[in-house]
């Protein structure tokens, strides 16, 4: 087995929907779109999967992400980087969202000893800084890096993993069917490509106002499946 096929495989582990990532409790606002009535079908997931998540991810997280791992597992460096991206989010909900899945994130890969989550797991583990460390695409970058994944292959497993996550909610919210989901990720593939061709930011920044802002009116006062 080459390097190269190793590493291949390592992707296709942390990518997987089987991951136990914790990102399976978010539904980035879509609960709240669908339980006001304003998303109703396959074009309506796919219009707000193309126009509000993938560029929020693309002009938010991706820089963050890259930031991370150039970072080479660097303590100090990532510490930084984990707190320009806590200052920089200003959805509440999701802010909350992105440390919860970083943060379990870095549990399970300290336990299956991917390098540097440990040391940074341990690093960030007090008190003070659990409100405002730990955030998804920081520890992406890390993890990706202690993979021994290229930035390349590290930013597509993150941007699968969004992907997949919103239309795993949609599915479970009753408003795709298993072929429908397939579909609107095939639709939705050239804007991902688009994506991952186009350079990186050199500064984040998100403007999804549709999706953040339905994370921020869930409601705290009914059921939900999700926390966002």
């Amino acid at each position: 087995m080459t390097s190269n096929t190793g590493t291949v495989i390592r992707l296709l582990q942390v990518s997987d929907s089987a991951f136990p990532s914790g990102a399976f409790a978010f539904s980035s606002g879509l609960e709240t779109l669908v339980n006001e009535g304003r998303i109703h079908d396959a074009t309506d997931i796919r219009a707000v999967l193309t126009g509000q998540v993938l560029p929020r991810w693309a002009s938010f997280d991706r820089p963050f992400l890259h930031a991370a791992y150039a970072a080479e597992a660097d303590i100090a460096r990532l510490a930084e980087i984990d707190e320009r991206c806590h200052a920089q989010n200003s959805a509440d909900r999701l802010a909350e969202a992105a440390r919860r899945i970083g943060r379990s994130l870095l549990s399970v890969h300290a336990r299956i000893g991917t390098r540097g989550t440990a040391e940074y797991r341990a690093a960030t583990s007090g008190p003070d800084l659990r409100d405002r460390s730990g955030y998804e695409p920081v520890v992406q970058g890390l993890i990706g890096f202690g993979l021994g994944l290229s930035a390349a292959q590290t930013e597509m497993s993150a941007l699968h993993t969004v992907t997949m996550g919103f239309v795993s909610a949609a599915i479970r919210l009753g408003r795709l069917g298993a072929i429908e989901a397939q579909a609107v990720l095939a639709a939705a593939a050239p804007q991902m490509a688009d994506i991952l061709d186009s350079p990186v930011p050199a500064r984040p920044g998100a403007f999804s106002p549709f999706a953040e802002i339905a994370a921020l009116r869930r409601s705290t006062g009914n059921a939900n499946l999700f926390a966002t």
